[in-house]
């Protein structure tokens, strides 16, 4: 071997692993998007990585999710219905009251110090905010929330983007007094950066710039889907559900479903995988190696505990090893964190300088070795000056130039080594190498236990199927198990992590399952209907002034007919499902013999429920009693959970009125009464109001009347 074939063979190969992942936003029940992060870390993220790729000629892994890429995929066709971009496109002017002040309470979602205080204009309107936290939408004009919203979008533009649109970076210039017809070219160009995203993937992998990897379906935690006494391996005395939660052929089909998806996307070729959080146990890795996977990664740890002894040689952990003969490689935590979580607020230079620094270390500890650089590719560098695009740069750069060492993609490092085998592989993820994350806490458990029921109610041989049948297209119950097990969901569950949409993730994960009761035509479990990670959620309205007997007739006579009713408003349970159509109110009251209930908005009613869907009430006392209206007999039925069926008394015409027997659902003067409203349409719900927990009110009685009488 000749002395430049002995250096370049002792060079170390640096493989960096970019992990892009969001969840699937969409409601299953609305078919709206509730939040829109895959589309603007689409903006500011996706494409501009594959930028900075291309303008230095690097050499990067890049890892992305399943359910990221269908978000992209339903984005540029057009597909998806995000709330949020439909308040971006609408002029101030067009905007309902509540739909300002969701404007103004979400559109400062960005990084305050690197976005909005350099900012002089949005950090303006961020001090308006600042001073008005409850109604601040009143104190905005209608150009005060037009430069917001264009703020909002010049705010998640990447360096790339800002550099060469002149679009873009004349409104930065410009700063403020922004026109209508400017924003909306500017969300054109938004949307035309979007949809170039997953063709500019293809061709940085067909130019051998990136070599694209996956993770399982919809990024599950595969060894707790294997078995969930997985958990307690690291975590001895871990308490787990009361479920005996154990499907390895769900973790086979999200893996093999994973890599499926990037050969549609992308076009077939072998495949490393990235498993969800860098969870494995010995049962996943050899789920993956059957599967087909080319390699998996995770954490230094994890080698750590498998080796027994430790990294006290700290070279050992810079080589490729095998477990059921699939290639494995660790990640560096240090290096992976310091990008991560410290040198954000760091001149890039130093930066560059230092990580370049402990890379030439470990080339001289690791000849020939290999390093793994593994992180969350798109979260960071909203922190990072230019969003990170000066540190990429020069690192990339860097690395090009250095004579030590030179950058790889995994699949290319492997060809070069011959990995070294292990006995055994220690379980655990790449959060203190244990499941803690997602199993463990009361809230994290009951999900599980909840995921678990459904599973069983709803599943016979459907899963089974699947797998026998690799060639058919996944039904749509099966897929929405799939997405249920996603790991997302159990992790906001718990005191470890906090967001200011965590409820949306609980809400999502209890619609998921209840989509499979719904797709099987079965009544959905009560407890999916309750908020998992508790919520205060507030409806307003107030109670009837006297007892009185309205006619039910559909119509709304005399004027003092429902004069003294109560009223309870449903449509304030929550900015983040503006999305969903409301109902807005109920109105209610009761004499000796009856509780009544008036609907107003029939049409949304109609169109919800179709032609022969029902809408029922829900109310719940000390029992649970549904009223439910079907709109072909036009009756009303009275049904509880111990008690026989009963008929009401309803009409339709401009207006739903429903009379109640009190004898049939037993109510008591003091009683607090729950209600929520449901739509369903051909056997699945289609609305709910509240969208979270229910409405209250107290039922007074005769009490009501003595009480008027008296005053």
């Amino acid at each position: 071997m000749t002395q430049a074939q002995n250096a370049q063979t002792n060079r170390l190969k640096v493989c960096i692993l970019w992990h892009m992942h969001q969840p699937d936003y969409r409601d299953p029940i609305s078919g709206h998007t509730l939040l829109p992060w895959t589309w603007l870390h689409a903006l500011k993220d996706y494409g501009e990585m594959l930028e900075t790729i291309r303008e230095t000629d690097a050499r990067v892994t890049v890892n992305l999710v399943p359910s990221l890429l269908e978000q992209l995929e339903r984005y540029d066709n057009g597909e998806d219905q995000d709330h949020w971009l439909e308040l971006l496109a609408r002029e101030p002017e067009q905007l309902e009251e509540k739909e300002r002040q969701f404007v103004v309470e979400q559109f400062f979602s960005v990084n305050e110090q690197t976005q909005i205080f350099s900012q002089p204009r949005y950090h303006e309107l961020f001090l308006i905010r600042a001073g008005h936290v409850d109604s601040a939408a009143r104190y905005f004009s209608d150009q005060d929330l037009l430069d917001l919203q264009v703020w909002f979008l010049l705010a998640w533009t990447g360096s790339h983007l800002r550099r060469k649109s002149p679009l873009v970076s004349g409104l930065l210039k410009q700063g403020r007094h922004f026109r209508p017809e400017q924003k909306q070219e500017l969300l054109q160009c938004c949307r035309e950066e979007v949809a170039r995203v997953l063709d500019l993937h293809r061709e940085l992998e067909e130019e051998g710039l990136i070599e694209i990897s996956v993770t399982p379906y919809a990024h599950p935690i595969l060894p707790l889907l294997c078995d969930l006494h997985t958990a307690q391996e690291p975590s001895p005395g871990l308490p787990l559900p009361a479920a005996d939660f154990r499907y390895p052929e769900d973790a086979r089909l999200q893996v093999r479903e994973g890599l499926k998806t990037a050969e549609r996307i992308f076009g077939p070729r072998p495949r490393g995988m990235w498993p969800a959080e860098g969870a494995v146990s010995e049962e996943a890795v050899r789920l993956l190696a059957e599967e087909g996977a080319l390699w998996a990664a995770t954490d230094e740890d994890i080698l750590a505990r498998s080796l027994g002894q430790g990294l006290i040689e700290r070279h050992r952990l810079y080589q490729i090893y095998q477990f059921a003969r699939l290639p494995l490689l660790f990640r560096d935590r240090e290096l992976s964190d310091r990008i991560g979580f410290l040198y954000a607020t760091w001149n890039s230079k130093d930066a560059v300088a230092d990580l370049m620094g402990r890379l030439k270390l470990i080339a001289k500890q690791a000849p020939g070795g290999t390093v793994a650089i593994i992180l969350d590719g798109e979260n960071c560098w909203e922190r990072y000056p230019d969003n990170g695009y000066p540190f990429l740069r020069d690192f990339y750069l860097a690395l090009q130039q250095s004579a030590d060492m030179e950058m790889a993609t995994i699949k290319t490092a492997l060809s070069q080594v011959e990995p070294v085998p292990l006995e055994r592989l220690s379980a655990g993820s790449w959060i203190r190498a244990d499941f803690t994350t997602w199993i463990g806490h009361p809230e994290e458990n009951l999900a599980w236990e909840l995921l678990h029921q459904a599973r069983h109610d709803v599943f016979k041989a459907e899963i089974t199927h699947a797998l026998d049948h690799p060639d058919e297209p996944l039904s749509d119950l099966v897929r929405e198990m799939l997405r249920a097990e996603g790991s997302d969901w159990f992790w906001w569950y718990g005191d470890e992590h906090t967001s200011a949409q965590a409820d949306i993730f609980d809400r999502l994960f209890r619609f998921h399952l209840e989509g499979l009761y719904q797709f099987r035509g079965l009544p959905v479990p009560q407890q999916l209907h309750q908020a998992i990670k508790p919520v205060n959620m507030k409806t307003s309205g107030y109670e009837p002034t006297a007892c009185f007997t309205p006619e039910i007739n559909g119509r709304i006579g005399d004027y003092f007919e429902w004069l003294a009713a109560g009223c309870l408003e449903l449509g304030t349970a929550g900015a983040m499902y503006a999305s969903r159509e409301k109902l807005e109110k109920v109105y209610y009251g009761y004499d000796a013999n009856f509780i009544y209930f008036r609907v107003d908005q029939i049409d949304l009613l109609r169109r919800l429920a179709g032609k022969k869907g029902v809408f029922e009430i829900r109310l719940r006392a000390k029992k649970i009693f549904s009223l439910q209206f079907d709109f072909v007999s036009r009756r009303l039925s009275v049904a509880g959970e111990e008690s026989a069926a009963a008929h009401g008394v309803a009409a339709l015409e401009q207006v739903l009125e429903l009379a109640v027997p009190l004898a049939q659902v037993q109510f008591h003067p003091g009683d607090i009464i729950y209600l929520s409203c449901h739509t369903y349409k051909d056997g699945r719900e289609s609305g709910r109001w509240p969208a979270e927990g229910s409405a209250s009110f107290c039922y007074r009685g005769a009490v009501l009347q003595q009480e008027n009488w008296l005053v």
